[in-house]
């Protein structure tokens, strides 16, 4: 069975600030859509509410207000899922190496990277991200760091997802 993917909303943001943004590269966000199409790109409802936290008019807020039902998949609303989100907040209250504030931050209810993780060991979905491995960090908890302690569950950038499953498409405009 292929891989499934669930993606970070730090992809969706930098994407639209600065890398895929809608005014020169919608390609990248019709390139999600078919993604989800064919079965195999997601993202989750914690991500949503991120994304839909911005400012109206924010081209990131649209889209995700414009995608199709199923794309954010239930991340609070399944058993399965909140048992691993148990798993990875006992793991984040046992830790030693990282700061109390950075592990604080990383159990907070409304913010998306526990849930994806907790989705990813839930379901063996692959979490894509924006976030590299920083193992000596303390003041921040990587998704990509916090995923080998926890376990069982495998991240990659977004870059990675793309030369799996993206072809060339950049023509110039004259």
């Amino acid at each position: 069975m292929a891989d499934k993917y669930i993606i970070d909303s730090n992809v969706f943001i930098q994407g639209k600030n600065f890398h895929y943004h809608f005014a020169f590269c919608e390609g990248f966000w019709d390139w999600v859509h078919e993604g989800f199409d064919k079965g195999v790109i997601y993202s989750i409802g914690k991500v949503r509410a991120e994304l839909v936290a911005g400012k109206k008019g924010d081209e990131a807020r649209k889209w995700a207000e414009d995608m199709p039902a199923g794309f954010f998949l239930d991340d609070v609303g399944d058993s399965g899922v909140m048992h691993e989100y148990a798993h990875c907040m006992r793991w984040a209250a046992a830790d030693k190496h990282y700061q109390p504030a950075a592990l604080a931050r990383f159990a907070e209810a409304k913010r998306a990277d526990a849930f994806l993780l907790a989705y990813a060991r839930a379901h063996g979905h692959v979490v894509v991200t924006q976030e590299l491995s920083q193992p000596d960090k303390r003041k921040e908890v990587p998704i990509p760091d916090a995923a080998l302690k926890i376990g069982n569950v495998k991240t990659i950038t977004i870059y990675e997802l793309l030369r799996a499953h993206a072809r060339p498409t950049f023509v110039f405009k004259p």
